[in-house]
């Protein structure tokens, strides 16, 4: 099973969601992530991973979580 395999709470997902689409520019690595979103690292590691599967996240040259 791959990471974009696991469930991933939606109302976590929604929530990311909300707050690259209020803070245009957000560029996070995941310690940040981690930290702003209340959850172990795993959990931010597999929902960056789904949502940069899904095409809305991805990542920049210096490692940060950023909005496409």
């Amino acid at each position: 099973m791959t990471a974009i395999d696991d469930p991933v709470d939606a109302t976590l997902i929604d929530r990311i969601l909300g707050e690259y689409h209020e803070m245009p520019g957000l560029a996070l690595t995941i310690d940040q992530a981690q930290r702003l979103w209340g959850c172990d690292a795993a959990t931010a590691r597999r929902v960056v991973d789904v949502l940069v599967a899904r095409g809305v996240l991805q990542w920049s040259r210096d490692g940060r979580v950023i909005s496409r």
